[in-house]
């Protein structure tokens, strides 16, 4: 039995829950819970990122909108999605649209970057302490040839510098990868893309592999005109840089990928295509560092919605759980707003998790990557939906502790939002003195929580809690 519990007087808010997640492996993850629903313009919107974790215990993250000036925020929320907090508003001149996660470095600072904004309205790269003070811009990109509109994430090297890409560059160069130094020094171009053999636009985050070396993916060009897109490497100095392999539109093979790399617990490179393939709805594949012994794990296609079938469109890096089994995220599944999906290193076990609907509550398009924690659940963001405009998810083996979200009164009735996993019965429970309780209803979660109204609250200050069944 689990529950939560808010009291509805004023602003005075109580809450607790009651169930400890036990350690388990990434297998079998089907409930689903809403943690956290965005609104707009108090707690940002469009959540595009992928979470990152402090020791702190909070998660921390970017929306693309929303925040005082519909610019888009920095946020921190707690695990169980409670104490919500906005660390920073972009205005504008210190960025737009951060359309990335955040990178939380080895000394607890968190660096990002915005697409927009900044000096020349063309991106920045910026920082920014975890309690939402100290913020600063490092770098404001503009438009020549040190690159414009960085639009993923950035990464510390083990060298303790940080390293990242912007999509295009001036007229002569079709995007670029740089170097920073965590204090705004030393800036750096270690590439800059021509198009052919090197590939152009660079899409996904970059990975530093065991080796050293710096791996990553463009969206297009390649070796011949028929490419969409390569998978590269560099060394960190820039020096070494080389074409593993360039997707081409002919041979049933992936074409445009749409997410960086991870390097699997084999040492093998693993990464996904948003288009191409057999079903023409992308695929993931497989790829040795010396360029060798390319593969494709799984053709995805892009009839699912229409046959209620597959999932499409694979557009995050993988993850790799503690069972040696790859999870994704796609930008399309057969309810039409998306999926998780598991499958194996051999491309055996293809499975799809969870397909989001965008329809009651439910999520929509998780761009994210998906963020795997210590006790097997992952925790996601979706761009829409969630029961506002976008929201943070969970999806466990076990149901989660259900939570009283929020709570508001409004022309004599309570509503009561309420955080739940999808596919269990929850007693919705009222009380005025903390000792008696009256169950008000029963309802059944379907889209990770709903909500309750109570048209006939009592004069004195309510206490509502949740208990599953």
């Amino acid at each position: 039995m689990s529950q939560g519990i808010l009291r509805l007087v004023g602003v005075t808010i109580s809450l607790f829950s009651l169930l400890v997640m036990p350690a388990v492996t990434a297998s079998g993850q089907t409930n689903y819970t809403v943690l956290k629903s965005f609104s707009g313009i108090l707690d940002g919107k469009i959540p595009i990122c992928t979470l990152v974790y402090g020791n702190d215990g909070v998660f921390y993250g970017t929306t693309a909108g929303g925040g005082i000036s519909n610019y888009g925020t920095v946020f921190k929320v707690n695990t169980d999605g409670s104490s919500a907090v906005v660390l920073k508003s972009f205005v504008g001149a210190d960025g737009l649209s951060p359309q990335a996660g955040l990178t939380l470095s080895t000394d607890g600072t968190l660096f990002g970057t915005t697409c927009n904004g900044g000096i020349s309205n063309l991106g920045t790269v910026f920082k920014l302490a975890r309690d939402g003070n100290d913020f600063a811009v490092l770098h404001g990109f503009t438009g020549g040839a040190d690159g414009e509109n960085p639009s993923v994430a950035l990464i510390e090297g083990r060298d303790g510098a940080l390293y990242g890409t912007t999509k295009v560059g001036d007229y002569s160069t079709r995007g670029t990868i740089f170097k920073l130094n965590k204090d705004g020094t030393g800036y750096s171009i270690l590439h800059s893309f021509t198009g052919s053999p090197d590939g152009q636009n660079p899409n996904g985050k970059l990975l530093e592999a065991s080796d050293g070396s710096l791996y990553g993916v463009t969206a297009a060009g390649g070796f011949i005109v028929r490419c969409l897109g390569t998978v590269f490497s560099l060394q960190k100095d820039g020096s070494d840089y080389t074409t593993l392999y360039s997707f081409q539109t002919t041979g049933g093979g992936g074409i445009v990928p749409s997410a960086g790399l991870v390097e699997g617990s084999d040492g093998v490179l693993y990464g996904t295509t948003s288009g191409g393939g057999s079903g023409f709805g992308g695929t993931v594949f497989r790829l040795n560092k010396d360029g060798s012994g390319y593969g494709v794990m799984r053709n995805f296609s892009n009839a699912a919605v229409s046959v209620g079938g597959d999932a499409y469109a694979p557009w995050s890096e993988l993850v790799e759980g503690t069972n040696g089994a790859l999870y994704g995220t796609t930008q399309f599944g057969s309810k039409g707003a998306g999926a998780v999906y598991k499958l194996n290193k051999d491309g055996s076990g293809y499975t799809v998790l969870r397909s989001f609907s965008g329809a009651g509550g439910d999520g929509d398009s998780p761009w994210g990557a998906l963020l795997l924690m210590a006790n097997g659940v992952f925790y996601g963001t979706t761009a829409w939906g969630g029961g506002g405009i976008g929201c943070v998810f969970a999806l466990s083996s076990m149901p989660l502790p259900p939570r009283v979200a929020a709570l508001s009164a409004s022309g004599g009735t309570n509503l009561v939002q309420c955080s739940a996993t999808s596919g269990f019965q929850y007693d919705v429970q009222r009380s005025t003195d903390l000792s008696s309780w009256s169950v008000l209803a029963t309802v059944a979660s379907t889209n990770g929580g709903f909500n309750f109204s109570d048209s006939s609250p009592p004069q004195a200050a309510a206490f509502y809690r949740l208990l599953q069944h």
